[in-house]
Order: C-alpha cells, then sequence, then structure tokens
C-alpha cells in the first residue's frame, strides 16, 4: 500500500456532500438496503468526475494494492473506507473515498479502526510492512511494535493484499519492470514493490 497525498475537495461535492449524507442514513435507516445508494450530482458534476478526480490522485493506480491501470483491464470502484452503511453520515465526504479494484473492494462492509488509510500524513509502508521476496507477499513488519504488526495484519487481510495472485503478479511486475527501458514507474503497477526491488 503507496503513500498518497490526498488532494483537496472538489468544491460541487463540498457543497452538497452533509446534505446526501443525511439523506443516505434517512434512506439506510428505513431500508437496511446498502442497494439503495445513490450516486449524486450537482452542478454537472457526479460519479465521473469523482472517479477522475480520484485517479488522478493515485495515478490512476487503485489506492490499496496499487494495482495498474484502472478502468482499462481491472474494474474499478469508489470505495467508502469507512462503510457507508456503518457510517452514513461520511459517504460522501471527499476523505473517505478511495480509487479501488474490484478485489481490494471485496473488502466490502468489514472495518476495524486500526485499518491503515494510505492518506494519512504519518503513514509510511516500511513502518508497518515488509516484502516476503521469496513470494511477493507483504507481511508485519517484525521489528515494528506489536500495535504497527497489528494494524498491518488486519490491513493485509481486509484488503486481502495477499489474495487473488497478487503476490505473483508483484513478482512478475517487478521483473519486467528491471528487463524494460521504461523508468517511469507510475506507468508501472506495485510501485511500493518496485520501488523496494530495485
Amino acid at each position: 500500500m503507496r503513500k498518497i497525498d490526498r488532494t483537496p475537495a472538489p468544491e460541487w461535492l463540498k457543497a452538497k456532500y452533509k446534505e446526501w449524507g443525511k439523506e443516505w442514513k434517512r434512506t439506510y435507516t428505513e431500508t437496511g438496503q446498502s442497494r439503495e445508494f445513490r450516486w449524486h450530482q450537482h452542478k454537472n458534476h457526479g460519479y465521473a468526475d469523482l472517479v477522475e478526480q480520484l485517479s488522478t490522485m493515485t495515478q490512476n493506480h487503485c489506492s490499496f494494492c496499487d494495482a495498474y491501470p484502472m478502468g482499462a483491464r481491472l474494474k474499478y470502484t469508489i470505495e467508502h473506507f469507512r462503510p457507508k452503511t456503518k457510517y452514513p453520515l461520511l459517504a460522501y465526504t471527499w476523505a473517505n473515498l478511495f480509487l479501488c479494484c474490484y478485489n481490494c473492494q471485496e473488502k466490502g462492509e468489514e472495518f476495524d479502526r486500526k485499518l491503515l488509510k494510505p492518506d494519512k500524513d504519518d503513514y509510511y509502508f516500511d513502518d508497518y510492512f515488509e516484502i516476503d521476496w521469496m513470494t511477493g507477499e507483504l507481511r508485519p513488519n517484525r521489528v515494528a511494535s506489536q500495535e504497527k504488526q497489528e494494524r498491518a495484519k488486519i490491513t493485509i487481510q481486509l484488503y486481502r493484499l495477499n489474495a487473488n495472485g497478487k503476490p505473483e503478479d508483484r513478482l512478475e511486475e517487478l521483473e519486467k519492470f528491471l528487463d524494460s527501458h521504461n523508468p517511469e514507474i507510475d506507468q508501472w503497477a506495485y510501485r511500493f514493490f518496485i520501488e523496494r526491488g530495485i
């Protein structure tokens, strides 16, 4: 999971996120159905604009596993870091929204307060994780505090960072990068992995 520098919230979203969050809370309280959730529009801006701004923020990578490119070969979605059913008032809050691949989105409504958030100022990969270079898997950093190891473990589990063939994909992407003549890191998946493997 690579550090993300969060950009300022879009003005059109800032103008409506509280109203929409309250509306969603009422809807979910009445129906109990998460499928009733809708992305709204304001001043001709909506879901597509959110995807575009979130994609720019991550250079079109998944915010959690750093898969790339989103949209072309990987289906994407907007992830609610704090699930919209448990935190309905945050459903349209910019700081709660992330571009996410469908594999990481399998987290669904699971949440733990210890889950690592990649746009936090104090988040740094090596403080929490280490890499098994034989398998490509992420592990909690063995020299980190127990709290940091636990947070890393929870993040690996909930975002399934070692599932769906991701460890093998990371090793393969690193090998391709090392064999290529394209040093532009943002055009590769798993940048956090490549940066530590070169």
